[in-house]
């Protein structure tokens, strides 16, 4: 691992910081900006609103109202979730600002000596929860998305770009908002973004989908990944790619029909749903103009024959197909980017 530290950076020394939204589905960035004061919206809190006499709508400051019907329903606590980036490389914008690129997104619970910290209702009602919600300036030092932040502590972004902080890029999580969520809700009331041009069918699969993910209550303090790397080893080698200037997809799903779709984000975006039944595989990173498929196989001992039947479908799709272990990737990783390189310009 010493001979590729070179493909790190050490975190620059600016304030101002922004993310790079470029490589993120929009449906997911349109969903990032609906993430913001107690949820999820229900249709029987806003029927609640409506028969108490007032008009239906929501800000993010719940309205007194509001506080009423989550009582009414038995809630005393609510969890406070944050949105959390991780950049695997930060570049110079030329205003004089950092842009960061991310690799990983993921939703993290609040927490205290190790253990999920709950707001209490009486103290949300005194808050101005909108000014919560949009507070994005703390930072996480030595976050991990693969495991958790154990060691990491959180600060104000202004007082982190000061200090003699001299750690890696990717060590560092930055919140970029954060939400509250109810205990109480049923899943089958939860309104959220929806493709209009889609069936009935598909936009509830995907309410399916976008509950578990965003709106399912934290049984502990692990971070959940909502888009990004899976493992260490590909952001090492997402690292070493960008580098070289190449420029993939991070993780995209290869279907029987031939359909290749980033992420299920992507597919609401486009109208359509593929289930896992007629999944290949997921590719950890794609060149979509060259039909190339990387995969980082961390295991050793990997499932070689199943491993052969995906390439085999992939070929049958003229999908080009590239695989390397983890010990290629942490101690030849010049030699698996000059492999990528040399099936890149093909």
């Amino acid at each position: 691992m010493e001979d590729n530290l070179k493909y790190y950076k050490n975190f620059p020394k600016q304030k101002d910081l922004e993310i790079d939204f470029r490589n993120i589905p929009p449906i997911l960035n349109l969903d990032f900006n609906a993430l913001n004061g107690i949820l999820p919206i229900t249709n029987s809190r806003l029927k609640f609103i409506t028969d108490s006499g007032h008009p239906p709508i929501l800000t993010v400051n719940p309205s007194e109202i509001e506080y009423v019907y989550y009582k009414s329903i038995g809630v005393n606590e609510f969890q406070a979730i944050s949105i959390v980036f991780n950049f695997f490389a930060i570049e110079d914008n030329p205003e004089g600002s950092l842009k960061g690129l991310p690799y990983n997104i993921s939703l993290l619970p609040m927490t205290n000596k190790g253990k999920i910290d709950t707001w209490r209702i009486e103290l949300l009602e005194q808050m101005d929860v909108e000014q919560l919600s949009q507070e994005g300036n703390l930072v996480f030092t030595e976050f991990n998305p693969f495991q958790s932040w154990k060691q990491g502590m959180g600060m104000d972004y202004q007082i982190f770009s000061n200090l003699d902080y001299n750690d890696y890029i990717d060590t560092v999580g930055f919140n970029w908002g954060m939400y509250f969520l109810s205990p109480i809700f049923d899943k089958r009331e939860i309104k959220v973004l929806e493709n209009s041009t889609s069936s009935k069918e598909i936009n509830a699969k995907y309410r399916k989908y976008k509950t578990n993910l965003f709106f399912k209550n934290f049984s502990n303090t692990e971070p959940r990944r909502i888009f990004g790397c899976d493992s260490p080893i590909e952001l090492f080698l997402l690292q070493g790619m960008y580098l070289k200037k190449l420029t993939p997809i991070i993780q995209t799903n290869i279907f029987k029909s031939g359909d290749v779709i980033a992420n299920y984000f992507e597919m609401q975006d486009s109208g359509i749903w593929l289930g896992q039944e007629q999944l290949i595989t997921q590719a950890d990173f794609y060149f979509p103009d060259k039909k190339l498929a990387i995969f980082c196989d961390g295991k050793e001992f990997h499932d070689l024959n199943k491993d052969k039947k995906i390439n085999e479908a992939l070929n049958k799709l003229d999908i080009n197909v590239l695989r390397f272990t983890g010990k290629d990737i942490t101690e030849n990783l010049e030699n698996v980017l000059e492999t990528i390189q040399n099936e890149y310009k093909k």
